[in-house]
């Protein structure tokens, strides 16, 4: 049984709304306000949806993204995470919920 589920990629973005029309162009769907300052491009027919996050930051490696991957127990999966070399880098929340930020080995981010 797998331990972890891919809901959606992550991306930063400096203009969330003009990157989502143009991933949406090219992989369907239709941009959506996710609120926060966050567009959902939803593809549909069971393929994983696209989510832009507003960044200001001068991302010194273009391209970043991070997986949001959803499980049953969180905290079962921090600990699995952290014993194959993962780290938990920190606990976040807004408007829309909850979530854990993760980072692989090499320091990759990703939440649960």
């Amino acid at each position: 049984m797998a331990l972890l589920s891919v809901h959606c990629v992550t991306v930063n973005a400096r203009d969330p709304e003009a990157l989502a029309g143009f991933w949406a162009a090219l992989i369907g769907g239709t941009p959506k306000d996710a609120g926060n300052h966050f567009v959902l491009v939803d593809p549909g027919e069971g393929r994983v949806p696209l989510l832009f996050q507003r960044s200001d930051d001068d991302n010194p490696r273009p391209g970043w993204i991070h997986l949001d991957c959803g499980t049953p127990d969180r905290e079962a999966a921090i600990e699995t995470i952290t014993g194959l070399g993962g780290a938990l880098a920190e606990r976040r929340s807004d408007s829309n919920g909850d979530w854990i930020v993760m980072t692989d080995p090499e320091g990759n981010p990703f939440c649960i």
